[in-house]
């Protein structure tokens, strides 16, 4: 939350100075002017929403940590063991898969085998 909130702020500073600045782009030989209160307040909104709307569109995905080939048991922020076997190209392909409910408690297991998982019979 902390993160968004400051990227919002920079984005409007941002955009206040732009508001400062772009009307007066293409007078060249002119004194700096300042914008009215109403010019200043339609250019600020106006560069905010294009920047935000370029941030939105351009947004950098977070990809999943991908897992090696090979045997791995991997755990959840419990530390409680969540997939435990074999895997390829990132994905389970023989094993164990250990459901949780949400207070933690182990609510099934399920056998993965060739990356079909099927419930086990308690």
């Amino acid at each position: 939350m902390k993160k968004h909130l400051t990227q919002t702020l920079i984005v409007l500073i941002l955009s206040m100075g732009g508001a400062l600045l772009l009307p007066n782009l293409f007078k060249y030989n002119k004194t700096l002017e300042w914008p009215g209160t109403t010019d200043f307040t339609g250019w600020t909104i106006a560069i905010f929403a294009v920047i935000s709307i370029f941030l939105a569109v351009y947004k950098p995905t977070e990809k999943p940590p991908k897992v090696p080939d090979g045997y791995h048991e991997l755990y959840n922020a419990n530390n409680q063991i969540t997939k435990k076997g074999m895997f390829a190209n990132g994905q389970q392909v023989n094993g164990t898969k250990h459901v949780y409910k949400k207070d933690g408690i182990l609510s099934h297991i399920e056998n993965c085998t060739n990356g079909v998982y099927t419930k086990k019979q308690n």
